[in-house]
């Protein structure tokens, strides 16, 4: 693990940033946004599930309808459907490891769709495998909430761009320690991407692939959506869209004294949620170190 955190620090060294004042000004704001934690908590534990044999997810959710792992992709998924309530969820399981931290970083423009976004073309690809297999089991016009760790996380991502083009309703998408997976000409793109990003502060895959790996037509890998950083106790740090991107670009550097892939665990998210379910305070991201 040491190994590959060490692949990640390393990675990240260069990376572009906002003038420091600028930094600093994005940094110091706190925009009031009350999180719902019992529904995060809801979620990562659906997001665990999805590592679990599929007769063990069956158990846990007796709604369950179909487990797959399609088209030799390795990655599990399971659907959700409550055709009485007309809701439906579907949980990516991630599979980050050393060697998906130190694979290919290529993005590419999907060129079959008429919004031409850049996506990592290793998540697409996943994405892709999940939504031929999926479609048959879900219904247009339910509920649809999409959850995933890791790269589970970026492939829910992806899969919800899929089935807004194709006219489902996606209510929301939780993802949990999510790696990037679109450049700054693909964030320009995804306003309409109901995504909500749950990030450790210590968790080094979410600046993952790094943004000095810069496509000079689709420009830095970037993040997408409002983040929320779980800090120790309590505390969490809340960031809009926009300062998300620009403040994970710039300044959310990880010292390696403390970072480890130990916090991208499943268990550490959810023992952070669970702290913050008792009570929860919002911090400034420039203050986030004193917590």
């Amino acid at each position: 693990m040491r190994r590959a955190a060490f692949i990640c620090a390393s990675l990240l060294v260069g990376c572009a940033s906002l003038p420091k004042g600028e930094l600093q000004t994005l940094g110091s704001e706190v925009v009031q946004e009350k999180i719902d934690f019992e529904t995060l908590d809801v979620n990562v534990k659906r997001a665990k599930a999805a590592y679990a044999t599929p007769a063990q997810i069956r158990t846990a959710y007796p709604k369950t309808i179909r487990v797959a792992t399609p088209g030799g992709r390795d990655v599990q998924y399971f659907i959700e459907r409550d055709d009485t309530a007309k809701v439906q969820y579907l949980s990516v399981r991630g599979t980050m490891d050393d060697k998906t931290l130190s694979e290919d970083f290529d993005a590419k423009v999907r060129d079959d769709r008429a919004t031409k976004i850049p996506i990592h073309t290793g998540f697409d690809q996943d994405a892709r495998a999940v939504w031929k297999d999926a479609q048959p089991y879900l219904k247009n016009g339910y509920q649809t909430y999409l959850v995933g760790h890791s790269l589970g996380g970026a492939v829910a991502a992806v899969l919800g761009i899929y089935m807004i083009e194709d006219g489902y309703k996606v209510d929301k998408i939780y993802t949990y320690g999510q790696p990037r997976f679109t450049t700054s000409a693909g964030v320009s793109q995804l306003g309409f991407l109901p995504l909500m990003r749950v990030v450790d502060e210590n968790d080094l895959v979410p600046l993952l692939p790094p943004d000095m790996m810069v496509n000079k037509t689709f420009g830095p890998y970037q993040q997408v959506g409002p983040e929320v950083i779980l800090l120790d106790g309590p505390n969490y740090v809340y960031l809009p869209s926009a300062a998300a991107s620009e403040l994970s670009l710039g300044e959310f550097w990880r010292d390696m004294g403390v970072a480890d892939l130990k916090d991208h665990k499943l268990n550490n998210y959810i023992r952070r949620i669970d702290d913050k379910m008792v009570a929860s305070r919002q911090v400034a991201y420039n203050a986030r170190e004193n917590y």
